[in-house]
């Protein structure tokens, strides 16, 4: 569309007798003030400049979608092992407490609470491989992938961010604020046209109002267009001005919450980090104490399937709430890097 910014009005074609004696023909083109045409140029650069941001915000858009739904897989998939494992071991628990209490070992309460334990673990077993499944055939629609894929295992590597300040650069690069920004530019480029267009147009033409015999040179026409309805130009002006005035307050709107969302997502981050970190280093080897020692003291006796059960279902609700940690801290990464454009 470069090329419609130079867009020259029809020239007027005429067939007249201006002595009376014979006719002549003439042409007249007019055209706007040259600067017009190159102020319209520079804005139709800019509309272009715009649709490539259109064109960014949605590829990052649609990154930040499949990475979303990536790490979601790759939550599924673990919690779908980690489940397994679970619903293996209680499962044997109920299988072995059902044949003590045929064997007359154990009460009834105890029979049925290990059942009841093991439906719904294997209940939530079951839930996370149709999620899993879903995910999947939605990454599979998204990347047009042709058949299933495995996720690579859940990440702990803790990345290093820096604190974030509400005036940071960093939001320089974010695809919406830049689309924010390339509008302004637009707007600004309209208030300098719409003052170009208030410039005296030029015209100029061939036409021979004398005798059949006048010289060519003398045949030529040359003038300019007078701008009188001065009004008109200022109301354009003032409207565009106006534009340009709204596109700047969007941007520091714009601006404002994205400081706000980033600095959301820096404290998300450090709390999750923290979480992250009670987990790698305390968490995860308290759950497995809590396993083994309930392990050993069911089997020597001195607690029964109902306490069993109790002690490992606190300790497996750690490791989950883990899995957990792992998939909000990488979310939290996810979301600093869509706002800052890095995604």
């Amino acid at each position: 569309m470069l090329k419609s910014s130079i867009n020259l009005p029809n020239p007027e074609l005429f067939v007249e007798s201006p002595t009376g004696n014979f006719y002549t023909g003439s042409i007249i083109q007019s055209i706007e003030f040259p600067t017009v045409y190159r102020k319209q140029y520079q804005l139709q650069k800019q509309r272009i400049g715009l649709a490539k941001k259109e064109k960014n915000l949605t590829e990052a858009e649609v990154k930040y979608q499949v990475k979303q739904l990536y790490l979601l897989l790759q939550f599924a998939d673990t919690l779908q092992k980690q489940l397994y494992i679970q619903d293996t071991v209680y499962q044997g628990i109920s299988i072995s407490a059902g044949r003590q209490f045929d064997a007359g070992q154990i009460d009834y309460l105890q029979k049925v609470f290990t059942e009841t334990q093991y439906g719904e673990i294997h209940n939530q077993y079951i839930q996370s491989k149709i999620s899993f499944r879903y995910l999947q055939n939605q990454l599979q629609f998204l990347k047009g992938l042709p058949g299933a894929f495995n996720a690579v295992p859940l990440t702990t590597q803790l990345a290093d961010y820096p604190p974030i300040e509400e005036d940071s650069a960093l939001l320089v690069s974010n695809p919406l604020l830049q689309l924010y920004k390339q509008t302004e530019s637009i707007e600004q480029k309209n208030v300098e046209l719409q003052k170009n267009k208030s410039l005296p147009r030029l015209a100029f033409g061939y036409f021979n109002q004398g005798d059949r015999n006048t010289p060519i040179g003398n045949r030529f026409r040359f003038g300019i267009t007078v701008p009188v309805w001065f009004w008109q130009y200022r109301s354009n002006i003032s409207a565009a001005k106006t534009g340009l005035d709204i596109a700047k307050q969007s941007t520091e709107g714009l601006q404002q919450q994205l400081s706000i969302k980033l600095l959301q997502a820096q404290n998300e981050l450090d709390a999750n980090f923290q979480s992250l970190q009670y987990y790698q280093i305390t968490g995860l080897t308290k759950a497995n104490e809590i396993i083994n020692t309930a392990k050993r003291f069911f089997n020597i006796g001195e607690i029964d399937y109902v306490n069993y059960l109790r002690n490992i279902k606190d300790a497996y609700s750690i490791q989950l709430k883990y899995l957990e940690a792992i998939r909000n801290y990488n979310q939290s990464i996810l979301s600093i890097k869509y706002l800052t454009g890095t995604i």
